[in-house]
């Protein structure tokens, strides 16, 4: 069989995949569990104190940064646990894909690109949402913050998915929707696409050396991604 030239000089390459407000659109499911933890333990959470202390962070950092000087740090660390399951029992029921994104992921399959996900959400909501929505089998790399000990903004998950991957963080095509996770992207020195259609729109502001910016993963192929690497000319 005789080989593309072209193909040949493409050196590895892959993608790193966030999931809230990435693979599906559940902000909402996430702000509604926290202001529900909220009600039923006495706390301050409205939409405002979610928007500017809790969206996109780490849970553990969030417990203790806001609510050990509130309740006390035994209480506190039961907090995290008690508003994920609030969350899984009811957005579980609803759970689906940002449009487009099972059909990218199967391109990606054909093609032998690798795969990864980088998630700050605890182990028992990304395996939901890999599971319901029937996409695990393309993932090589799984990460979530149990894994690591910091989470986005910090760039250490996704310099650890590229480790796993093989490739170098330069050739991981990044794909997020949140100011941490532009951050983190931008700090691992990972190109990186914004998906908005489970994104804050206040948040998309702060993508601003996105390669792209995609409404969700309808216009999103393989070829695309590629050109998204600095060697190479948009598609």
């Amino acid at each position: 069989m005789i080989s593309n030239p072209t193909e040949d000089k493409i050196s590895p390459w892959a993608v790193i995949f966030d999931v809230d407000g990435t693979m599906v659109d559940n902000i909402d499911y996430h702000e509604g569990a926290w202001i529900e933890l909220g009600r039923r333990r006495n706390l301050p959470i409205d939409h405002k104190f979610y928007i500017e202390k809790i969206h996109s962070r780490n849970n553990d950092d969030t417990v203790r940064k806001h609510f050990v000087p509130m309740v006390g740090l035994e209480k506190a660390l039961t907090l995290s646990e008690q508003k994920e399951r609030i969350y899984r029992e009811t957005y579980r029921p609803v759970i689906k894909e940002i449009p487009g994104l099972g059909n990218l992921l199967a391109s990606l399959a054909e093609l032998d690109i690798p795969c990864a996900v980088a998630s700050n959400s605890p182990t028992d909501n990304v395996n939901m949402i890999l599971e319901e929505l029937g996409i695990k089998k393309f993932f090589k790399v799984i990460l979530d913050y149990t894994q690591i000990s910091k989470g986005k903004p910090d760039p250490e998950i996704l310099l650890t998915a590229a480790e796993k991957l093989s490739i170098a963080p330069a050739r991981c095509i990044v794909v997020e929707d949140s100011i941490s996770g532009f951050r983190a992207a931008q700090r691992a020195k990972t190109p990186y696409i914004a998906i908005t259609a489970g994104a804050h729109q206040d948040e998309l502001e702060h993508a601003t050396d996105a390669k792209a910016v995609h409404k969700d993963f309808t216009s999103v192929t393989a070829a695309k991604l590629l050109s998204y690497l600095d060697n190479h000319k948009p598609a």
